[in-house]
């Protein structure tokens, strides 16, 4: 043999020798991450991906960047370690690249009963099942991920508003001086570390909670123990006046979810919302707005204001802080059914002061007992202590009995100041799902 084709041979059986060692090198590596995957060490889950034909009522259409790609991550892994609640949550391209979050608490995302209702079977059913069915958005910026991908200028991870382990995770890129989504997917958490989890957190059995919480069962509807949630101090002399005659500020997630109001066609005052004929697109697994399934309510309820109380209140949890209870009653726009609207555990300090066009960006947060708001930073996501929370906010029959608010049409509300003596607060009030504003209100407080 010549040198020539010696080197040849020779160049051949080294790559032969290379590429037996990478077919060794792979197959030991998949068949460690599968090992890895069956001790627990690493949970693994499959990111399910919805472009604009399997979602054409997506809000963010017309709102993302030009280059937006639905189909960007494939897998997902929440990576084990000896603390219980601190994982990290790793993301995969079908290229290769990763995008991470290191060190992830978890504690805040699992629904949990506040600490000063926990001898109360009911409201403590009523608070966990509220936490789980209204979204909790958590914004990471860029300092508080990893990744290889280009311009991911910001990373969202959601538990979004349905059943338990249905999670969302949203990256951004900036375009045009503004931040926009650039990619959208969604998974389920782990059932077993989330059960893991929830038992740690309220020491109650996941089982007793299982069901209502996996497949969305409607509490059935019991008198609530007000006294259980805060004793009134002080009740406050106040004017107040109706505003649902106009509309509201079509600007930011209510112009882009605009298009998510089913009836009336056409409207132009919140009053034209305020009826049982309403409808919205509803929410559907894994979790996307869905306009052939609409969503009934019983917005009706809401259409005669008849009285607004506003009261010093004190909780178990008050820690010393000047607390307020709003509570609106509220006559059908067709009978003499009465209903309650209570809004308590407020620090009113902390309500920002805002014009009425403004109102979007007001202090807001979810019906429930103790829950986070629909969006925050990680930061405040962290600060904020479910367990600790004085804040709740219910809808009640004339004799204290819960009401469902999915069903009646009412996500929550938002309240600002429009004055720098905080004597004139609005309240506005959220539908189902956000998709508009049904109900305004102002409030003149005595500066005493």
């Amino acid at each position: 043999m010549d040198s020539h084709n010696h080197n040849l041979a020779y160049r051949f059986l080294f790559a032969l020798i290379l590429i037996s060692q990478a077919v060794s090198a792979q197959d030991a590596f998949t068949e460690f991450e599968y090992l890895r995957v069956h001790d627990d060490r690493i949970e693994r889950f499959t990111v399910t991906n919805l472009n604009d034909l399997s979602y054409p009522d997506n809000p963010d259409i017309g709102y993302r960047t030009a280059d937006y790609d639905p189909f960007l991550l494939e897998y997902g892994e929440l990576r084990n370690s000896s603390d219980l609640w601190r994982k990290d949550l790793c993301f995969h391209t079908a290229s290769g690249k990763t995008l991470q979050i290191l060190k992830l608490d978890l504690r805040e995302f699992i629904p949990t009963i506040p600490d000063r209702i926990k001898s109360d079977n009911y409201l403590s059913y009523i608070s966990l099942i509220n936490q789980e069915w209204n979204r909790n958005q958590v914004k990471f910026i860029e300092k508080e991920f990893n990744t290889d991908l280009e311009d991911i200028k910001r990373v969202d991870v959601a538990r979004n508003c349905l059943n338990a382990y249905l999670w969302e995770v949203i990256l951004y890129k900036e375009e045009n001086g503004k931040v926009l989504p650039y990619s959208h997917g969604w998974f389920k958490f782990p059932p077993k570390l989330y059960a893991k989890l929830f038992e740690t957190k309220n020491g109650q059995k996941w089982s007793d909670y299982q069901e209502g919480m996996e497949n969305w069962r409607e509490p059935k509807s019991k008198k609530i123990a007000l006294k259980k949630l805060r004793s009134i101090q002080q009740v406050f002399d106040i004017t107040f006046k109706d505003l649902s005659d106009e509309m509201y500020p079509k600007k930011g997630a209510r112009a882009k979810k605009y298009k998510e109001i089913i009836s009336p066609e056409s409207f132009a005052t919140m009053r034209d919302l305020q009826t049982d004929a309403s409808k919205f697109a509803t929410f559907s697994p894994p979790g996307f707005y869905n306009r052939s399934d609409p969503r009934s309510t019983e917005l009706g309820r809401i259409h005669h204001l008849k009285e607004v109380k506003l009261a010093r209140v004190e909780t178990e949890s008050s820690q010393n802080k000047v607390l307020h209870e709003l509570t609106f009653n509220f006559q059908h726009d067709k009978s003499r059914i009465l209903t309650s609207l209570i809004i308590g555990g407020l620090d009113l300090s902390q309500i920002p002061v805002l014009s009425a066009s403004q109102a979007n960006e007001g202090w807001k947060n979810s019906m429930g007992i103790g829950n986070h708001s629909f969006y925050e930073s990680y930061s405040e996501h962290l600060s904020y202590k479910t367990k600790e929370s004085p804040y709740y906010a219910i809808l009640t029959d004339d004799d204290d009995h819960w009401l469902d608010s999915h069903k009646i049409g009412i996500d929550g509300p938002v309240l600002h100041f429009t004055d720098e003596d905080r004597t004139t607060l609005h309240v506005w009030l959220l539908s189902f799902e956000r998709h508009a504003l049904v109900g305004h209100y102002e409030i003149r407080i005595d500066g005493k």
